[in-house]
């Protein structure tokens, strides 16, 4: 179990590993379907609703910090601190959300307008198995 939710985060998080100094990563964002997928065969309940992180960079840390009002004022628990590698900043976004096709869809599209606005990047998510 414990290798399947780590490969779920590999999926997740992939292009935050090739992220160095605050560019973006060239690699395609992590296919929503594919990690549902890979929920679904790890035993979680997809009916359920599932703590979902959302990471959002942003190049100050004002803005990430604008990015966590607004989020903030949607119901995410957004809590904002400096990148793991290079000079951004995080403003990572929880939300119970069923992990649905239609429902991460809409999440990508809104969470990339609202990093592109402040200069940033959405770049994926992960979520934890819900039985």
């Amino acid at each position: 179990m414990k290798v399947i939710a780590i490969i779920v985060l590999a999926l997740l998080l992939g292009t935050a590993a090739f992220r160095s100094f605050g560019q973006q990563a060239s690699a395609p964002p992590a296919n929503d379907d594919a990690v549902i997928e890979q929920l679904r065969l790890a035993g979680s309940n997809l009916s359920k609703p599932h703590p979902i992180n959302f990471y959002l960079y942003a190049p100050t840390q004002e803005s990430a910090e604008r990015i966590a009002g607004v989020l903030s004022k949607q119901g995410f628990q957004v809590k904002v601190e400096h990148a793991a590698t290079g000079p951004d900043w995080l403003a990572l976004a929880t939300k119970e959300v069923v992990p649905t096709s239609a429902a991460l869809t809409n999440l990508r599209r809104d969470l990339t307008a609202l990093a592109l606005r402040e200069h940033g990047d959405y770049d994926g998510w992960e979520a934890p198995i819900v039985k």
